[in-house]
């Protein structure tokens, strides 16, 4: 059961980088055009989750 958990965590992982820079670019081209405090506040959010996948922090 704990294998196969953590395979699931691996696997959702590297779905969550393959997903989140393309959403990354977009949204940060977004914010560039229409920068609102949400905007950009949702964009350090997205920023944040990116890295700590990255360096794995979580």
């Amino acid at each position: 059961m704990k294998k196969k958990i953590t395979e699931w965590l691996i696997k959702s992982k590297k779905g969550i980088k393959a997903f989140m820079l393309p959403v990354l670019i977009l949204y940060f081209i977004r914010t560039l055009f229409i920068p609102t405090f949400i905007d950009v506040f949702i964009l350090f959010i997205l920023f944040l989750l990116y890295i700590g996948s990255i360096l794995e922090w979580y």
